[in-house]
């Protein structure tokens, strides 16, 4: 008889590693709260406009493909996906414009024109990080169930190459001198929600993976993409239950036996995979914790938040697909909403306008604008339902005053804000904090909440609260590892799971 497994969480996670779980030949069944699947990387519909609600690009996305590819499946019979170029445009506070590129020539060229003192730098670090990412990358891809992993010969090997005393900072400044450039190749710790004066060395290995494999659009939304997984599910037998509630965790003595939904009905299980927020689903789905208490979950640090704007404009405007717009002091910005104090300005804006590449999101001649402003999670106290009006009004503001979107307040027909109040409560994010447990080097590899839960046996943890941390290429890797870890403990045989020299 097949074994029975329990998901909680239709998130790209949870819906992976049913996918992975499947191919083997498991009874997996997903329960979701949400009316559709995706979590924070579904779909949000404003009448004819199509939005996503969290990620708006994919980076690597070879390991999306992998995940695929392990499940018996091709994801390129299922979704486009379309490298971008330029990856983005930097507008920075005097005007500056840089557009760069995975066309390294291309880059040098942008860098020439503005910072012609860096391109030798740019190459530099280019080939360093290279080299930091071929030892670094294959740490991540390997539970850390024991403190003991950590003597690893591969991670042993790699450990020079993280600089674990060295902030992204303090790494940019021993290459780049000039201030736009290191912002440029600094922002992207916006993805995992920390500073670069406070993220660790290791992740100015973002910026490298997006100049070297590229940034890319999925046609129609990342949303695509778990829509995508949901069918692979369904083409096993899977099956996902949409607007269910998980209530509990079923226990048996320290053993996960099952879940408790929202109708009151148990349902027994022999694992059970966690897909729902980390620090959300310690505290509301298990009673009895030994680890993860309520003190230990609120003394923990977590990820900034994110105020959101989806606006459904009838009006096209000339710019590109992902925009990243700048204001002074970021330095102090990032400082505030990370330290949980409200930003004093506002120093950094995302515009999204997928019409530049997709006419699949809007009617003909309309736009799906997705305004995206980091600002400190709910730590900070700040009551948004209040703020939301007056903030709102500053971010279009600063928008009109920054970009070509100078009349786009005339133009909105749709609109829907989420503030960190909003992604707390209504989408259960522990704190509001979008990005999970931050990725401090004290919340990373053995320190991160582990794969095979620490509270439980016979359950697992999937998603951005556990390792390798958020972001769709590490929910990847957590996906795998996760469900390796799950045959292997189920079966007892080592060699019974995914091949580590082939997957990912």
């Amino acid at each position: 008889m097949k074994k029975k497994i329990s998901i909680i969480g239709a998130g790209p996670g949870g819906l992976m590693a049913a996918m992975l779980l499947l191919s083997k030949g498991y009874d997996v069944a997903i329960y979701e709260k949400e009316p559709a699947v995706g979590g924070r990387t579904g779909r949000l519909l404003l009448d004819d406009y199509i939005f996503d609600i969290g990620p708006t690009f994919l980076m690597l996305p070879q390991y999306m493909e992998e995940v695929f590819r392990l499940s018996g499946r091709n994801i390129h019979d299922y979704v486009e996906i379309t490298p971008l170029d330029p990856l983005y445009r930097l507008k920075f506070e005097d005007g500056t414009e840089f557009y760069p590129s995975t066309n390294t020539q291309k880059t040098l060229s942008e860098i020439n024109r503005l910072f012609p003192e860096e391109a030798a730098n740019y190459l530099r670090f280019q080939q360093d990080d290279q080299y930091r990412f071929n030892r670094i990358e294959r740490c991540f891809k390997l539970p850390y169930d024991s403190i003991y992993d950590f003597l690893r010969p591969g991670f042993i090997e790699a450990l020079p190459q993280m600089d674990i005393m060295g902030s992204l900072r303090g790494r940019l400044e021993k290459y780049f001198t000039n201030e736009k450039m290191r912002l440029a190749m600094a922002f992207q710790t916006k993805y995992i929600g920390m500073s670069p004066w406070h993220a660790p060395s290791a992740y100015s290995l973002i910026s490298f993976i997006e100049h070297h494999w590229g940034i890319h659009h999925v046609t129609g939304g990342l949303n695509q993409l778990t829509l995508a997984m949901a069918k692979v599910v369904q083409e096993y037998g899977g099956r996902i239950y949409t607007a269910t509630t998980v209530k509990e965790i079923l226990t048996k003595g320290k053993k996960a036996a099952g879940i408790v939904i929202d109708s009151g009905e148990k349902i027994n299980s022999d694992y059970v995979i966690v897909n729902a927020d980390f620090a959300y689903a310690m505290s509301n789905l298990l009673t009895d914790r030994r680890k993860y208490t309520d003190k230990d979950l609120k003394m923990r640090e977590y990820s900034c938040s994110t105020f959101m704007l989806y606006l459904g404009v009838n009006k096209q405007y000339d710019i590109p697909h992902h925009n990243l717009i700048f204001g002074g002091d970021f330095k102090d910005y990032m400082d505030e909403i990370t330290m949980t104090r409200r930003p004093s300005s506002m120093s950094l804006v995302y515009i999204h306008n997928p019409a530049a590449t997709d006419t699949t999101l809007a009617p003909q001649g309309k736009s799906p604008i997705y305004i995206l402003v980091p600002v400190p999670n709910n730590k900070a106290s700040i009551d948004w339902d209040t703020l939301r009006p007056k903030f709102r009004q500053e971010v279009l503001d600063f928008i009109a005053a920054k970009t070509e979107l100078k009349d786009i307040e005339r133009h909105i027909e749709q609109e829907r804000i989420i503030t960190p109040q909003d992604w707390q409560r209504d989408f259960n994010i522990y704190n509001g904090a979008v990005f999970n447990l931050s990725h401090d080097l004290n919340q990373m590899f053995y320190f991160r909440p582990h794969n095979r839960s620490e509270e439980l046996s016979n359950c697992y943890i999937v998603g951005g609260g556990t390792h390798p941390g958020s972001g769709l290429p590490n929910i990847c890797i957590s996906s795998v590892i996760t469900s390796e870890l799950l045959i292997r403990d189920d079966t007892g045989d080592p060699r019974w799971g995914f091949n580590k020299k082939v997957y990912l």
